[in-house]
């Protein structure tokens, strides 16, 4: 009885012969690969036109950029809804009926970020979609752990009293933007 040993040993010299007994004779048998001649390309004249495009006009890229600036502070935060620039913004409900705008939960305000992320984390191991926004109110930062975005008032309503009693909170139904 062969080990596996001797067997790997056999069938791999086996297999050597085999190629050896096909690809030798190709490789002294003096045909080999024909070789393929090319011919030349004819020189091609390319010719060089200049632009005559005007540089263009970067004023009005500059002029949104002041804009933006002067709508940023220095820490990155817009001046008109004080949350970082980026983040989903949360505002009261001011009675419009801007279809853009859907609803949120904001179940906590944290000054500090890790508490946030911690109550975040435990809202979304629980299933909730649940996210942060950095706001800066009086030069104080802040996140606030939201859930939602919801395309319903009345959901988001539901939603505040189901939170509400699972985490003995009393959280805030607000008009999200992203």
């Amino acid at each position: 009885m062969l080990t596996d040993r001797t067997r790997y040993r056999v069938t791999g010299l086996v297999f050597l012969v085999a190629l050896a007994a096909v690809v030798l004779p190709m490789v002294f048998d003096g045909d080999g690969v024909e070789s393929v001649q090319l011919e030349a390309l004819p020189a091609a004249d390319f010719q060089v036109e200049r632009d005559t495009q005007p540089a263009p006009d970067f004023a009005p890229v500059v002029e949104v950029r002041d804009e933006l600036l002067e709508a940023i502070d220095e820490d990155g935060y817009d001046r008109a809804t004080e949350t970082r620039l980026g983040e989903p913004v949360l505002f009261p409900d001011d009675g419009n009926v801007d279809a853009d705008l859907k609803w949120a939960v904001q179940v906590a305000s944290f000054s500090q970020e890790e508490n946030a992320t911690a109550m975040r984390d435990r809202l979304r191991g629980d299933g909730y979609n649940a996210f942060l926004s950095n706001i800066k109110q009086h030069g104080e930062r802040a996140t606030r752990v939201g859930v939602g975005p919801l395309i319903d008032a009345d959901d988001a309503a539901t939603l505040k009293l189901e939170l509400d009693e699972r985490y003995e909170l009393e959280s805030v139904v607000m008009r999200f933007s992203p």
